[in-house]
């Protein structure tokens, strides 16, 4: 488990705020990526504003790129210091909407197993299952 800075949207129409964030150790699948950089996108403004769904807090951002750290004992696409962009998300290839050449309505897009919260314990909803506007992030392998 480590502490790092992290952009949040903790209510709706409310400013998003700089604060601490905790990401565990990752789950077998996980990966703990050190961000270099993060592009601003609307999707962003979307979710401060309630436009994807209710589930604040959200860890905003998602367009990234950055440094493998860390990885579950299962990783097998990545390895500790491989450079890497981060989908905006890792589709699963097999449901209705990825077969019907449609992968932006994936049913079943792969998330880190373990979540990452505030430090009071409040898990954190990362923005497209990525969660990009922090020092680290983690997320699925894939």
């Amino acid at each position: 488990m480590e502490k790092v800075r992290g952009v949040i949207a903790v209510r709706k129409g409310a400013p998003v705020e700089l604060t601490t964030i905790v990401i565990p150790d990752p789950g077998p699948r996980d990966v703990i990526m050190k961000i270099q950089a993060c592009g601003v996108c609307h999707t962003d403004l979307h979710y401060r504003e309630g436009g994807i769904s209710d589930d604040y807090p959200f860890l905003l951002g998602h367009e990234a790129a950055g440094i493998v750290e860390k990885v579950g004992e299962q990783v097998t696409h990545v390895e500790v210091g491989d450079f890497v962009v981060l989908n905006w998300r890792a589709i699963c290839g097999q449901c209705r909407a990825c077969k019907r050449g449609e992968p932006w309505y994936c049913f079943a897009t792969f998330n880190a197993e373990k979540t990452m919260t505030l430090e009071d314990g409040t898990e954190l909803t990362p923005a497209l299952g990525i969660g990009a506007f922090c020092d680290k992030t983690l997320v699925h392998e894939l």
